[in-house]
């Protein structure tokens, strides 16, 4: 097999694989570090697969690949009628890092409801005072309501399953340590170990997505839009101005949001690379 191209975005990489075959070019999709690879199972389309491979990269969200994976999904009848797109991009959402991480918070709040002291192991502790250095980011396993703890594992599941899904596992775990970290530091110099909860992550994978994504042509592949991201930000400032009625990190979700900007800002910057690199 000869490998064409390499994408960080996985339906990218669905449906020039649905388009390639549609074309009567055999072609096998398999995943990778950082996405998604597709390979040339038949040689002797090697030129016309080559030249397929430049028209994608020049316009690669063309409607003839969305045209292409929808006739594909039609014929091999994937999904039933009743299968809603929005039910389906949550499930293909659940990739390993995102759903581990869901999985942690749920068990943390289990045994917190049950009344098992987690807090005494997971809230922030300066690391001189007992080495505990996994205090630092733990935190953000911990929530005190079942609101907390749904509203932060929905845009979790959301935003953070869309980095995995488009940028790979090791992006989204860069984001996680230092949208936990920074922000966890920034909030325990104003109010102690007295917090917890995801929401400077939230915050973190909001700006990193915003900004990683303004260069994206297609606003229907725009996982946050100016809308929403203008509605997080009046929802953080709103916060410093205590009318919400009830405590948040307010430090902690403006270091997240700067954490996501700057890392956002600097993977954006990056060259992509085109053929046999990633996309």
């Amino acid at each position: 097999m000869i490998k064409l191209i390499e994408l960080n975005d996985i339906r990218l990489a669905q449906m020039l694989a649905d388009y390639l075959q549609l074309q009567g070019i055999p072609c096998q999709l398999q995943s990778s570090e950082t996405g998604s690879a597709i390979f040339l199972t038949d040689e002797q389309k090697l030129v016309q697969a080559e030249s397929e491979i430049q028209r994608f990269i020049r316009e690669p969200h063309h409607v003839r690949y969305r045209d292409a994976a929808w006739q594909q999904e039609k014929t091999a009848n994937w999904h039933s009628p009743a299968d809603s797109s929005l039910l389906t991009d949550l499930m293909l959402q659940a990739q390993p890092l995102t759903l581990i991480v869901s999985l942690l918070i749920l068990v943390v709040f289990l045994l917190y409801w049950l009344a098992i002291p987690v807090e005494h192991l997971l809230s922030f502790e300066w690391p001189w005072q007992r080495g505990q250095i996994w205090r630092l980011v733990t935190p953000v396993l911990l929530h005190f309501s079942v609101l907390h703890l749904l509203f932060n594992l929905a845009w979790w599941w959301y935003l953070g399953g869309r980095i995995e899904q488009r940028y790979g596992l090791v992006k989204l775990a860069v984001v996680l340590i230092s949208g936990s970290l920074i922000p966890n530091v920034m909030q325990a110099m104003v109010s102690g170990n007295t917090f917890g909860g995801l929401s400077g992550v939230t915050y973190a994978l909001l700006g990193y997505l915003w900004i990683r994504e303004r260069s994206v042509d297609d606003p229907s592949q725009q996982t946050v839009s100016h809308g929403l991201f203008i509605f997080m930000l009046v929802w953080l400032v709103l916060g410093f101005t205590n009318v919400l009625g009830f405590n948040t990190a307010n430090l902690a979700h403006a270091g997240g949001l700067g954490v996501g900007l700057i890392q956002g800002w600097r993977d954006s910057r990056k060259t992509v690379p085109h053929k046999g690199g990633n996309y």
